[in-house]
């Protein structure tokens, strides 16, 4: 005859106790069932901390190229408008009862007109440069038609009425390479003049420089070194360059 004895039960008979009734978890089983939990839980916050710090990453990637390729518009759009000049034909023929043509102010750039360098300096002529007195092109540079870009301190700048200004912000972009490189082509406008040139002459024949822009900028996040873009434009300057003239 069997009879309970709580955790087991006391077989008379034979007077030992049977385990057959036992319930619940031994303390080893439990320690194992706790270790298993805590490895499935650390993969769990390892893997959750791994896709929020690539979402992170990914932002700040789609923000600094965002930012990169904007400066760059802006480069790029103003660059274009190196060398208007009102009045281009002044530099072919002599005009307004001048003795021969004259050179278009705005036409030179820092650096030289071919090369490779980190900044650039450039002027283009203003319609609101005009005055009562000079209705038209006063062919001088003023302040306010000198243009240029630059990086300080990892900002890249902007010269607009003779200050620089900031383009980016070091805050949340810092430039760490600005180059341009302006290829030219050279055109000769000897068949445009009306009088063969004379000889020795070292400004006749007149010619036409078409130049070509290659802009590269690279910048890193500032809150996270390892982001790291770069964008490329290209682009022709609008107003071609015309060095020398036509003799009278």
């Amino acid at each position: 005859m069997l009879m309970s004895q709580g955790i087991g039960w006391l077989d008379r008979t034979s007077g030992r106790c049977s385990k057959r009734g036992q319930r619940g978890l031994s303390l080893i089983e439990m320690m194992v069932g706790l270790a298993i939990g805590m490895i499935v839980v650390a993969g769990a916050i390892v893997m959750a901390t791994t896709q929020l710090n690539e979402h992170r990453r990914l932002t700040l990637e789609t923000q600094i190229q965002q930012d990169l390729r904007a400066a760059g518009e802006l480069v790029l759009r103003d660059l274009r408008r190196t060398g208007y000049w009102e009045v281009p034909d002044y530099g072919i023929w002599a005009a307004n009862g001048a003795n021969a043509p004259i050179a278009n102010p705005y036409g030179a750039t820092t650096p030289a007109v071919a090369g490779l360098d980190n900044s650039i300096t450039y002027s283009y002529s203003r319609h609101n440069d005009h005055t009562n007195a000079q209705p038209f092109e006063d062919n001088v540079v003023t302040a306010n038609e000198q243009f240029g870009f630059r990086v300080n301190g990892g900002t890249l700048q902007f010269k607009l009425g003779g200050a620089w200004q900031p383009l980016t912000d070091p805050n949340v972009l810092q430039i760490t390479g600005f180059s341009v490189r302006m290829n030219v082509q050279q055109i000769d406008l000897q068949g445009y003049c009306t009088h063969e040139c004379l000889p020795g002459s070292v400004t006749c024949p007149p010619t036409q420089e078409v130049r070509h822009l290659d802009i590269s900028i690279s910048g890193t996040a500032a809150h996270d070194p390892a982001v790291v873009r770069s964008v490329q434009l290209s682009s022709k300057i609008r107003n071609d360059r015309i060095v020398g003239s036509c003799d009278s």
